[in-house]
């Protein structure tokens, strides 16, 4: 074995003695820093070489011409190393570690009987550490006695090694997990606590949603409340996609009789549960819905209906709680809510709170954590608004949101603009969601020169192929043209989760939702359902009087009748109808409502009025068919009598006017039959009174 020996600057092979193999293979001396083991090996090899000099005063004197690991030694060092440390105890390596280098344990450390103690003092004392050495100085001021130390001869003062600060040094200091238990608990202490780590590498499209609510750090105004309102959601998540599925929000709002605060409530997570189940579905072969024990969560008679439905393969999976005592027989804390069950749900959070947090949109901003960091602004600001709300009684009721709107933007306006935002997430290219790159969820891109936009590669497919395999073959030979980006969680969720979803039936919504969220409605004279409802939005709602059912066929809903019906912001487009007995009807759409001038929106609800009047004059068809037969024969024989006075009526030929009286009668025939069709297919829709009960 070679090593290398420095001499004067100059590098030399240098044979590797037997005590220097030995200190090589000896565990103390891998123990020792790696700074001061090369200065260890050249004072070995120094020790040495003086050995096998003609005398040891020449081998110093030469030694003094060396350099060992890059430093000169003198002769006093050299023959103090030598006579004291090296032939003094036997010839042992040990005895020449740089000890300021590579300092011994101390001999004055601490028993650890000593640290224990003051422990416990830092724990007693809530992690207060000035408290418990002040109450260490009193025990040993009373001469109490302290488990490590001596009792006899002690002296009066403290001695230095249970100074404050040696008892704070990194040897002896408590962890941060004691300190943040001996305050708060096991549940502030568990980002401390090793978690089981997971990945959505594996994981079936559509098998995991996750459902929670979350306090928006902004406020808004609310027609008919004084003051500003804190902005609540309910929201899920598909856990492969990171694709936020939907959401519904509301603000706080003060009953006037209880003059308590009123929050979200499990009226609005059944609504978005149904959203989320009937319009964008679930994994068949397995699906689990994570939700929280207290406010995001659904009752057990739900949790029931959606295990017999699918045979056990919809599951709710409620978080555990934490608050156990840190050992037994001592009190426990309040019951907590485990983050980490719905961890990627909570990442979210942070995300939602920084981006909503444009203070230009959105003025009234909360800080999230009102005592600590609320900007100083919002207090006059509600001031202000105060004061304006006062002064706005006194002007026309359309005219007061205009007079607030300018400190604080109305409710329906920031629900516009926190989910114009939410949504624009769902579309971020530029994110680290884990596993992204693992399941494949990666976009390459093209593009036909370096100047123009990227474009994905999927586009391809829509040319030629001719042309398509010449700008494959550009791609190939510039690299400039092709790169990759990472998919957003809208273009995972549409392309690779969508497909394996499947729909939870309609006739289940009302089910799942219950007769307690069901208003009943009437349909008025022109065959539609008018009604105002802030649950589902601002203004004035209007549906068409037909209800649709799974396979598509109409129901018509009588006027004057009453029905159970469903309908909530989060599906504002069809509203779910049941008739007194709780029987599915199905469900009826939105009246296309279309803004003044344009003309695509006006022909389509002109197209939807006239299908609802077509299905509501069935009845007037069938009622009139006699009438339009007995007409139609008279005006027959009419037209027959005029036709044999003309002369063209002698010569027996089919004459035009004999050829159209034909084609009319052939029309109402027709006209009356296909009456009898529709009226078989379209039945009259039930009421909420029975037959023989008037309202």
């Amino acid at each position: 074995m070679m090593t290398l020996s420095i001499v004067e600057g100059s590098i030399s092979p240098a044979r590797v003695s037997d005590r220097e193999r030995e200190m090589l293979a000896s565990p103390e001396y891998g123990a020792l820093p790696d700074h001061e083991k090369p200065h260890l090996r050249a004072r070995l090899q120094a020790m040495e070489r003086i050995d096998a000099a003609r005398t040891a005063a020449a081998g110093v004197r030469a030694e003094t011409h060396r350099l060992h690991a890059g430093e000169r030694l003198s002769q006093h060092t050299l023959r103090k190393c030598y006579f004291e440390r090296w032939v003094a105890h036997g010839r042992d390596w040990r005895m020449l570690v740089n000890r300021s280098r590579a300092p011994l344990e101390d001999r004055e450390a601490l028993a650890p009987e000593t640290v224990l103690h003051w422990h416990e003092l830092f724990f007693r004392f809530s992690g207060r550490g000035k408290a418990a050495y002040r109450e260490l100085q009193r025990e040993w001021s009373n001469g109490k006695p302290i488990p490590g130390l001596p009792d006899r001869n002690r002296p009066a003062d403290m001695p230095r090694r249970l100074s404050y600060a040696t008892l704070m040094r990194e040897k002896y200091k408590p962890a941060a997990i004691v300190k943040r238990v001996a305050r708060i608990g096991l549940t502030a202490a568990q980002d401390l606590l090793p978690s089981v780590l997971q990945t959505r590498v594996g994981l079936a499209p559509g098998s995991i949603l996750q459902f929670d609510d979350v306090w928006h750090d902004l406020e808004c105004s609310v027609p008919g409340q004084r003051g500003m309102r804190r902005v609540l959601q309910f929201d899920a998540l598909e856990l492969l996609s990171g694709f936020q599925l939907g959401r519904g929000m509301k603000p706080e709002l003060l009953n006037d009789k209880t003059g308590r605060m009123e929050r979200l409530k499990e009226r609005e997570m059944l609504f978005l549960l149904a959203h989320v189940l009937g319009n964008r579905g679930y994994n068949p072969d397995g699906c689990r819905l994570v939700m929280e024990l207290s406010t995001a969560t659904v009752p057990e008679r739900v949790m029931r209906l959606l295990h017999d439905f699918s045979g056990g393969k919809l599951r709710v999976e409620k978080g555990t709680t934490s608050g156990s005592p840190l050992a037994e027989g001592l009190y426990a804390g309040r019951s907590k809510g485990n983050f980490r069950i719905k961890a990627a749900l909570e990442s979210l959070r942070n995300l939602i709170h920084n981006e909503t947090g444009d203070r230009l949109l959105l003025p009234a901003q909360t800080g999230n954590i009102g005592r600590v960091n609320q900007p100083d602004e919002l207090h006059g600001r509600e001031r202000h608004l105060d004061q304006l709300q006062r002064a706005a009684l006194l002007v026309p009721a359309p005219l007061r949101e205009l007079v607030t709107a300018n400190i604080t933007p109305p409710f329906a306006q920031v629900v516009e603009l926190v989910d114009l935002i939410q949504e624009r997430m769902n579309d971020r290219t530029e994110h680290e969601l884990e596993g992204w790159e693992e399941c494949g969820f990666m976009a390459p891109l093209f593009r036909l020169a370096p100047h123009e936009d990227w474009r994905r590669q999927t586009e391809l497919a829509g040319y030629a192929p001719g042309v398509r395999t010449a700008i494959e073959q550009a791609l190939r030979a510039d690299p400039r043209l092709v790169t990759c980006r990472r998919m957003s969680p809208r273009e995972v969720y549409q392309e690779r989760v969508m497909p394996h979803l499947t729909r939870l039936p309609a006739h289940l919504v009302p089910a799942l939702l219950g007769m307690d969220c069901a208003e009943e409605r009437r349909v008025a004279k022109d065959g539609r359902i008018h009604f105002a409802d802030p649950d589902v939005g601002p203004g004035e709602h209007h549906f068409e009087g037909v209800a649709i059912d799974e396979e598509g066929n109409t129901t018509v809903l009588p006027d004057g009748e009453c029905y159970a019906t469903f309908v909530s912001m989060l599906d504002p487009e069809r509203m779910h109808v049941c008739d007194a007995k709780g029987r599915y009807l199905g469900y009826a759409p939105r009246t296309l409502v279309p803004t003044r001038g344009d003309a695509e929106a006006f022909a389509k609800a002109c197209g939807q009025r006239t299908k609802s009047a077509r299905e509501r004059l069935v009845p007037v068809l069938r009622a009139a068919a006699p009438l339009m037969r007995r007409d139609a024969e008279a005006a027959e024989q009419a037209t027959d009598l005029l036709a044999q006075l003309g002369e063209q009526a002698q010569s027996g030929r089919t004459t035009p006017e004999q050829r159209a009286r034909q084609k009319r009668r052939a029309q109402v025939d027709s006209a009356i039959a296909g009456a009898s069709r529709t009226a078989d297919t379209v039945q009259p829709g039930g009421s909420l009174y029975d037959s023989d009960d008037e309202p």
